[in-house]
């Protein structure tokens, strides 16, 4: 009888382990990536929102987008968060277009 619960606990504690390492683990990555994208998100509005007041230069949007993108490039190398220039690019003016939007 012993024998058979050992067997039973480790058929038990195996399938735990398949149940973890196939439901958990991804849903537990893909939460931390939708917490990063969404800091990165934050942070480029942000950015954008602080060019927009510290440039007050009528037709210095090429300025204002340069410094958005050394800031938000240099957080990003700091959090190990890696995207494309085409990603950070659409994150950019998904965020002005957002800011523009409330100015109306």
């Amino acid at each position: 009888m012993k024998d058979v619960t050992e067997i039973l606990v480790k058929i038990i504690f195996s399938i735990v382990l398949i149940l973890i390492s196939t439901y958990l683990i991804p849903y537990l990555k893909t939460l931390r990536d939708d917490v990063r994208w969404q800091k990165l998100i934050n942070m480029v509005e942000a950015a954008v929102n602080a060019a927009e007041q510290t440039i007050k230069e009528p037709g210095s949007g090429k300025e204002k987008k340069e410094m958005v993108v050394k800031f938000v490039t240099k957080w990003m190398e700091e959090q190990g968060i890696s995207v494309t220039e085409d990603e950070v690019d659409a994150l950019i003016e998904a965020a002005v277009k957002k800011m523009n939007e409330k100015k109306v």
